[in-house]
């Protein structure tokens, strides 16, 4: 009786998460559809880096986004979003995650960053008025605490075992180590070194440090630049814990919280590369081109070894996938 009502409980809180997640999520869907409609009729800025992007094409692409990010709310909510193949919903979930959950510590203080531009603030080189920031930051924020919430519930309600430590009767197993398969042993080592190198350079600027960044630009730092530089190199630490910790038997706030930081790193590092192409900069960045280029692609590769490093163990640890054969079958 009592289990009963905490597992209705817990769907109940869910559902709510997710479908906050979604509602929150539509004012930034409707305000990019406006300003696709906008671009298409040839409106938008063309200065700065938008002299060489399309205004209607890339907030077209973020309708798509924001789209799929309302569909994921509503599957993680929904009954149907039990019936999806589990590989399928994975990916966006880790993806949408990434995005904006590791930012939930710092979106107070780039809210005040907002709240001190009095006429207006720019984005890149886009000057928007200070009311349809708060509204998007407010989208953003609403979003991920929403995901926040509904994903581990949603993963705990239809894979329960993924957060035990280790299947029933296996106490006398072998080590954590010995049952680990060699892609995971390999990987581990790797993603926590690449995790370090990221992270270490990253947060003794964001905390003022100056050597290694161009000289020629440190005038360019901001208050913004400080705590998101900070926070990327606050995160890709804790996904090197993560990596070491989900590597000695970590129970469920490990796992989730390495869910989470690969997901920042594959999400902001693929999405920053591919922008660095495409957009010269009118405020050249404090970091140098070639390090920008390293922490993006590396973050990026970074990102999706600790999700296979943490998938495989996993299945490993849960005999959803045992070493050696092929045709065990898994959930996903």
């Amino acid at each position: 009786m009592i289990a009963g009502v905490r597992i209705q409980s817990m769907v109940s809180v869910r559902r709510a998460a997710a479908y906050g997640a979604a509602l929150a999520m539509l004012p930034y869907f409707v305000i990019k559809i406006f300003w696709t409609i906008d671009g298409l009729r040839g409106g938008g800025p063309d200065e700065g880096a938008w002299s060489t992007l399309d205004w209607g094409a890339i907030n077209g692409l973020t309708v798509a986004m924001s789209g799929l990010a309302i569909l994921l709310g509503l599957a993680l909510g929904q009954r149907w979003g039990m019936r999806i193949p589990g590989g399928v919903l994975v990916l966006p979930a880790w993806i949408g995650t990434g995005f904006l959950v590791p930012l939930i510590p710092v979106m107070p203080l780039l809210a005040l960053f907002v709240a001190g531009n009095d006429g207006g603030s720019g984005t890149g080189d886009l000057a928007l008025p200070v009311w349809e920031i708060r509204l998007i930051s407010a989208s953003f924020a609403g979003f991920a605490l929403g995901m926040a919430v509904a994903v581990p519930l949603y993963a705990a309600h239809r894979w329960p075992a993924v957060f035990t430590r280790r299947p029933a009767g296996d106490s006398d197993g072998p080590t954590r180590a010995g049952r680990l398969g060699e892609p995971v042993r390999t990987l581990a080592p790797l993603a926590i070194a690449a995790c370090m190198a990221l992270g270490l350079p990253q947060l003794f600027w964001g905390l003022g440090g100056t050597a290694g960044l161009d000289p020629a630009t440190l005038d360019n730092r901001d208050a913004r630049w400080h705590i998101l530089t900070a926070n990327s190199g606050g995160w890709a630490l804790i996904a090197a814990w993560g990596v070491w910790a989900v590597a000695r038997d970590a129970g469920r706030i490990p796992k989730l919280i390495t869910w989470a930081a690969s997901g920042f790193l594959f999400a902001w590092g693929s999405w920053k590369a591919a922008f660095a192409y495409a957009v010269v900069p009118s405020f050249p960045p404090p970091e140098y081109t070639w390090v920008l280029a390293l922490q993006n692609h590396f973050g990026a590769l970074a990102g999706m070894a600790i999700l296979v490093v943490l998938l495989l163990a996993v299945a490993q640890e849960q005999q959803w996938w045992p070493r050696g054969d092929s045709n065990a079958r898994h959930p996903l």
